[in-house]
C-alpha cells in the first residue's frame, strides 16, 4: 500500500499549482514541455512536491513555481506578472494529472516521465481530461504494468550495460538480468543488493523499488 507524502486535503491545490506552472511554461512563455519538465526535476522543485513540503504544495502559485524553476536552472531572475486565469490547456492538464498520479503512486516525477513521457501524456488529454481521475490512475498503472523494469530504465538512463552495472556494483550479471526480466522481484531483494545498485546508479531507492 502506498504511503502518501501529504494529506489529500492538499492535493487539489498542489495539482492546480503544477498545472498552472506547466501552462505558464508552455502557453505563456513558449518553452518546450519536455524541456521544462527536465528543469522542474533538475531544480529540485519536483522533489519538494514529492516530499510534501507545505511551502510548495500549499504556499506558492503556479507562476511563482515557474519563476523559481527558471531561476534555479538558468541563474536568471524574472520580474513577471500574469493574471492567473487559465483555459485548462492540455499542458495544464498534464501538470495537474502528473501531480495527482505522483501523489497516488508515490513514484517520483522522473520515474513517471521515464515510462510515460510528456508527448504521450499530451496524447491522453482528449480521452482523459473530462474523465474521473481514477480512470487516469488506471491508464497510468497499465503503462507501468507493461513497462520495462525500473532497474532497466534507470540503468539505461545512466548509460550502463548490464555487465558494467554488475562489475561496478558487485551484483552478478545473471541476477541483474533476472531483476530486469522480472523473473525475480527486486522489491524482495536483500537490502545490501539494492543499496549497491543505488550507489552505482546514483538514484533514490524509490526509483528502483516500490
Amino acid at each position: 500500500m502506498t504511503t502518501h507524502a501529504y494529506s489529500p486535503l492538499y492535493l487539489s491545490k498542489a495539482s492546480r499549482t503544477v498545472g498552472n506552472m506547466l501552462h505558464d511554461a508552455v502557453c505563456e512563455f513558449h518553452i518546450d514541455g519536455p524541456d521544462f519538465l527536465i528543469r522542474f526535476i533538475q531544480s529540485n522543485v519536483a522533489e519538494q512536491f514529492e516530499n510534501g513540503n507545505s511551502k510548495y504544495i500549499a504556499g506558492k502559485s503556479g507562476l511563482e513555481i515557474f519563476l523559481e524553476v527558471m531561476e534555479r536552472t538558468t541563474g536568471e531572475s524574472r520580474d513577471v506578472r500574469l493574471v492567473e486565469s487559465y483555459d485548462r490547456s492540455a499542458a495544464y492538464w498534464v501538470g495537474w494529472m502528473l501531480t495527482h498520479y505522483q501523489w497516488y503512486s508515490g513514484k517520483s516525477f522522473q520515474h513517471i516521465l521515464d515510462i510515460v513521457p510528456y508527448e504521450e501524456l499530451i496524447s491522453l488529454y482528449d480521452t482523459l481530461h473530462e474523465a474521473d481521475i481514477q480512470k487516469s490512475y488506471e491508464v497510468m498503472d497499465a503503462h507501468f504494468a507493461g513497462s520495462e523494469s525500473r532497474l532497466k530504465t534507470t540503468r539505461l538512463r545512466c548509460g550502463l550495460t548490464q555487465e558494467a552495472l554488475a562489475k561496478e556494483s558487485g551484483v552478478s550479471v545473471n541476477t541483474i538480468r533476472a531483476y530486469e526480466r522480472k523473473s525475480k522481484d527486486l522489491n524482495k531483494a536483500q537490502i545490501d543488493i539494492v543499496m549497491r545498485l543505488v550507489s552505482v546508479l546514483k538514484c533514490e531507492i524509490c526509483e528502483l523499488i516500490g
